[in-house]
């Protein structure tokens, strides 16, 4: 599990290709880019990748209510 300092850590990486952020909750499209750029790994990091949803290029928050909720 990803750490609270970990988590701030990776949002002010800006520059980073582990992550990717995204504001909105059902962009299925980046989703499905993120998957594919974090299994291919082709700068070899060995590391997990991280796709960051409600949170903006800028790596500030968006505000997006996360809930378990369905969509209607």
């Amino acid at each position: 599990m990803i750490t609270e300092a970990e988590l701030l850590s990776l949002l002010a990486d800006l520059g980073s290709d582990r992550v990717e952020r995204t504001i909105a909750s059902s962009d299925s499209d980046k989703f499905a880019q993120a998957v594919c750029a974090f299994a291919n790994d082709f700068p070899a990091h060995r590391q997990p990748g991280y796709l960051l949803i409600g949170v903006k290029d800028d790596g500030e928050p968006s505000g997006l209510t996360v809930t378990d909720r369905p969509s209607i």
